[in-house]
């Protein structure tokens, strides 16, 4: 992130931030226990691919391969595919940053296009930056829907994606509305 801090462009940077364990005794302070415990549930760890490279005696906080602390960005480009479960995503204000559109899945994806996608991530830093994230695997969920092909209530089992949507009103913000998008369990789109 460059200064000064930009939080409607760069969202899930701020996750890293949440996480970075310099930060840890601020969060506790500002949040309370009970808080930390809750935001620990829905924020994955987080970090940002910032190609800067670090001191030899240096690792990034909390960053394993396998049982191996990483120490430099390189240290994932080997990960196997059982340890890659982690997702790149594009941070910022990007059109890549929607949607789910320049999200790589590292377990889902062969090692060539998982070092290619760390690598693009990286050298996009300067204008788009990417976060690393632990990936979990969303929960199913059974909902109804309206086939309007045949006009019958259809139950269908699916993964969900919320995107909460905020308004500024005379200095307050306001949660306006959450889009619930639903997809079934084989299809990749809502997994951002």
């Amino acid at each position: 992130m460059t200064p000064p801090y930009k939080p409607a462009l760069e969202e899930k940077s701020a996750f890293a931030l949440f996480h970075h364990p310099v930060l840890l005794p601020f969060w506790e302070k500002e949040l309370g226990v009970e808080g930390m415990r809750e935001l620990r549930k829905v924020i994955p760890k987080t970090w940002v691919l910032d190609p800067a490279p670090l001191p030899a005696i240096a690792t990034i906080p909390d960053l394993r391969v396998g049982t191996h602390a990483v120490a430099s960005w390189g240290d994932l480009e080997r990960a196997t595919q059982k340890e890659r479960q982690f997702v790149i995503k594009p941070s910022g204000f990007s059109g890549l940053a929607w949607g789910s559109r320049g999200v790589s899945v590292g377990h889902d994806m062969p090692q060539a296009e998982w070092v290619d996608a760390l690598r693009n991530a990286l050298m996009s830093f300067p204008t788009t930056p990417y976060i690393l994230q632990e990936f979990h695997k969303g929960r199913l969920f059974d909902m109804d829907f309206m086939d309007e092909s045949n006009s019958t209530v259809v139950r269908m089992s699916g993964r969900a994606r919320l995107s909460p949507y905020y308004f500024v009103s005379e200095g307050t913000v306001e949660l306006a509305g959450i889009l619930a998008t639903i997809a079934p369990p084989t299809r990749k789109s809502c997994m951002g």
